[in-house]
């Protein structure tokens, strides 16, 4: 594994041991998170991983001002498009460029607002043909209908889905439509021609995250 600074975030890699024929997959998450997904990815098939840490999920992951939904929280600044620019224009490259690859399919997933994230992004660039959304904040306000209004810019070919059994049994009511936001936007996406599968673990939001990261991972590079 490596680490380096990139302005305000860290940049942590994992080289593939066949990285000329392995996808690169980009998610955000803390070293120690990613350092547990990566053990646990012994029997996949082989990819890179390159984990963002350092970002802060209600600005640079929302895709437009949003209310916050917890007391005491702050509210979503949207600032998403911005973030994609220096991910996409400025990190992207240079990571590539220093690992010496040309990626024969580059990914992006994530976990709750980096789920959301990663399914906005294919819909802002075309670098992606690999994609997941675990757990993801798919209940944001207007997301949904934001999907279904305009084109995917990515060439996508692959997209996962998953979410716990229990977190649309939540006093939020605007979290509380997660399941029926993440239903309706697995089956328009499967409706382009994409394929896609969409699994139901057992527990909350905050149940074996690592556990369910690596089944969404293992089913991409499959």
């Amino acid at each position: 594994m490596q680490t380096f600074n990139f302005n305000n975030y860290l940049i942590h890699i994992y080289p593939s041991a066949i990285p000329e024929n392995a996808p690169i997959l980009y998610t955000h998450f803390a070293l120690v998170e990613a350092d547990k997904i990566m053990e646990l990815c012994h029997h996949a098939a082989p990819f890179t991983l390159i984990s963002i840490d350092g970002i802060d999920w209600n600005r640079d992951l929302s895709p437009w001002q949003a209310e916050k939904v917890f007391k005491g929280g702050e509210d979503f600044a949207g600032c998403a498009d911005a973030y994609l620019q220096v991910l996409t224009k400025e990190m992207i490259p240079e990571i590539e460029k220093d690992l010496g690859l040309i990626p024969v399919n580059r990914g992006i997933f994530g976990y709750s607002m980096a789920g959301l994230f990663s399914l906005y992004a294919l819909y802002k660039t075309d670098l992606f043909q690999l994609a997941a959304s675990m757990s993801g904040s798919l209940w944001f306000d207007g997301f949904l209908n934001y999907m279904q209004t305009h084109d995917l810019q990515s060439p996508v070919e692959r997209i996962y889905f998953s979410l716990g059994e229990k977190e649309k049994k939540t006093k939020n009511p605007r979290m509380a439509q997660v399941e029926v936001a993440t239903t309706k936007a697995e089956q328009y996406i499967k409706y382009l021609g994409i394929n896609t599968i969409y699994e139901v673990n057992q527990g909350n939001h905050f149940a074996n995250v690592a556990e369910r990261i690596v089944k969404g991972l293992k089913w991409l590079v499959a």
